[in-house]
């Protein structure tokens, strides 16, 4: 089979990676197109990911979204009329939607928070692939998977040393990364910034702690950047790096949410998430396994426990993910 696969954003490429090496694996082809937005490219490079940058994110704007969603689907649907495609597959990306439609391509679609604005997801798809623990049953075209979508890439995963190359900060103190909240993503609540903010100022205060600043965005790393240049013990990271090795050395992560918060979690390393929009089911599981804590207000930042986490138990609950949704995309 001929398989296009769209990656839209930079926690895309971790997980889509393993799934096109193992679809190539079994002999089928495999063409990949990427939107220019955070580090999405600086991360298909790194895997030495051959792929066709088509569009770009637009920013904050609701206007200008609906502008650059329009036009990257007419790019898309250009690129692969004559590409003979015969599956659509993306972790949420709406660009692929219209143009897999209008080309009379099979779509399937992940995803894992069940808030999101999922219209076109539920009108058009042929099946939505979503954990078993967030999956919505009533939803005939829902296919629930077993473990979490982080898991296609977690166990597999060869820890390098050098992740930390050219970045400086103080490798004998406690190591604590700081994710801000997703600005840009429609669900975003303001308050996340609120706390968020706090938490650098106090992290700023302390001794023998290395906080570092895993930006999602340029802009958001111009804005940190400023906002932390007079603050101790507070690194914005440069560029992108092996982020699932840095996880792996550091004692806690505090998070805006998302990918990051989970990978964290399932690794071992504390959580401690500011997300202010609507809980997901994922997270409250997670929750419930005493692997993530919610900070809701300033005044509960003062509960976050610093220390140093010297023995990590994994949460494993399903290891050969990749095999298994590759088994959904091809026999689906």
């Amino acid at each position: 089979m001929r398989i296009w696969i769209d990656i839209d954003n930079a926690p895309h490429v971790q997980i889509m990676d393993p799934i096109i090496r193992e679809l190539e694996r079994r002999g089928h082809k495999v063409l990949v197109t990427a939107r220019d937005y955070g580090h999405t490219v600086e991360l298909l490079k790194m895997k030495k990911r051959l792929h066709i940058l088509i569009g770009k994110h637009p920013g904050k704007s609701k206007l200008l979204k609906i502008v650059f969603l329009a036009y990257r689907m007419f790019k898309l649907y250009i690129w692969a009329f004559d590409k003979k495609i015969d599956l659509a597959f993306s972790h949420g990306s709406r660009s692929m939607v219209l143009p897999a439609r209008f080309l009379g391509i099979p779509l399937i679609v992940m995803y894992d928070y069940e808030y999101i604005s999922d219209f076109l997801f539920r009108k058009f798809a042929r099946r939505i692939f979503m954990p078993s623990i967030s999956a919505v049953r009533e939803n005939e075209k829902c296919i629930p998977f077993p473990g979490l979508k982080e898991e296609v890439y977690l166990w597999e995963h060869k820890y390098k040393s050098d992740w930390d190359e050219g970045i400086i900060f103080s490798r004998g103190n406690l190591l604590v990364i700081l994710r801000p909240p997703a600005s840009m993503a429609h669900y975003h609540n303001p308050q996340a910034e609120v706390i968020f903010r706090e938490v650098l100022k106090q992290i700023s205060g302390l001794n023998g702690i290395s906080g570092i600043v895993i930006p999602r965005t340029k802009v958001q790393r111009k804005e940190f950047m400023q906002l932390t240049r007079d603050m101790d013990g507070i690194t914005v990271l440069p560029k992108a790096v092996d982020s699932i090795s840095m996880l792996k050395d550091a004692d806690l992560l505090i998070g805006g949410g998302g990918t990051m918060n989970r990978e964290a979690a399932l690794l071992g390393t504390p959580v401690y998430s500011i997300f202010q929009g609507r809980i997901g089911k994922v997270d409250r599981w997670l929750v419930e396994k005493k692997r993530m804590r919610f900070i809701n207000s300033i005044e509960e930042i003062k509960d976050i426990h610093y220390e140093k986490n010297l023995q990590k138990t994994p949460l494993v609950n399903y290891r050969n993910l990749r095999g298994y949704i590759c088994d959904l995309l091809v026999h689906v």
